[in-house]
């Protein structure tokens, strides 16, 4: 899972170049990858989209799922022709199903239509025989993450997805737009007054806040209840292994063959 790419120079495409060739290094098939938004600059060009998809496909990653932030909403025209996913959609891999909600807006502060809004809920409530993932581009303002002290990095109207999960929460809800590393206090946050939903924050490829490009690697055990969740530091091409978390689910993860199941939203 990764978030935040958003080269402007060709210094900063290096980062994301780099992001995929440490990926490659590492010898290790990645089912998916997830992208929290933010792929390109505002108003990014053709030109800039196919340098993104022509890096991307180096990379040892068998399917990629991606939402839009506010940067990839003010270049709408073209991201909704190279990247034609719904505002909202869901992945269903094995008994663990992934809600994306993209931003709606350009505007700094995450704004998820009432309609993506109620498609979520409705799968939230659902399903709760499924182990429940949800990703945005920003955060729960009740999230507890560092990022939620800032208007900007929020999810408008969040009270709304917070009654949800006081009622069903999710395992864990990953969201990028902070560029914070995963070192500083505050990226990590298991709310009880939200059911015990985790809130987790990606950092961003284009050299988070007082860090290096970095990125987290989800790792479901078949028959375990334990998620492990890995930090990853591309620059240094090496994890951060004091940086490893756990999270518990609310049953064992089972995936049988098959590939994932895409499930439109609204």
């Amino acid at each position: 899972m990764l978030s935040d790419i958003q080269p402007s120079t060709r210094e900063e495409r290096i980062r994301f170049e780099r992001t995929i060739a440490d990926v490659k290094g590492l010898g290790i098939r990645v089912d998916m990858a997830v992208i929290a938004g933010d792929l390109l600059k505002g108003r990014s060009g053709d030109e800039a989209f196919a340098w993104f998809l022509a890096a991307r496909a180096a990379a040892p990653v068998a399917r990629w799922y991606e939402i839009a932030g506010n940067h990839d909403r003010r270049s709408a025209a073209n991201f909704d022709r190279y990247f034609s996913r719904p505002p909202a959609y869901g992945v269903r891999f094995g008994n663990a199903l992934m809600l994306l909600l993209s931003d709606t807006l350009p505007s700094s502060a995450t704004e998820i239509s009432d309609a993506s809004f109620q498609w979520w809920r409705r799968m939230v409530l659902e399903n709760d025989d499924s182990i429940l993932l949800t990703v945005s581009h920003g955060q729960l303002q009740g999230s507890g993450l560092l990022g939620s002290m800032f208007a900007s990095r929020v999810i408008v109207d969040s009270g709304r997805f917070e009654e949800v999960l006081r009622q069903r929460p999710v395992s864990l809800w990953a969201s990028g737009h902070s560029h914070l590393a995963h070192r500083l206090p505050g990226t990590f946050s298991c709310r009880e007054e939200l059911g015990g939903t985790c809130f987790i924050n990606v950092s961003a490829i284009d050299a988070g806040l007082f860090g290096a490009s970095e990125s987290r690697l989800l790792i479901f055990s078949e028959g375990s209840s334990l998620l492990t969740i890995r930090s990853r530091d591309h620059d240094r091409g090496r994890f951060n292994e004091d940086l490893e978390l756990v999270v518990t689910l609310p049953r064992p993860f089972v995936y049988p063959s098959g590939e994932p199941e895409v499930l439109p939203g609204p």
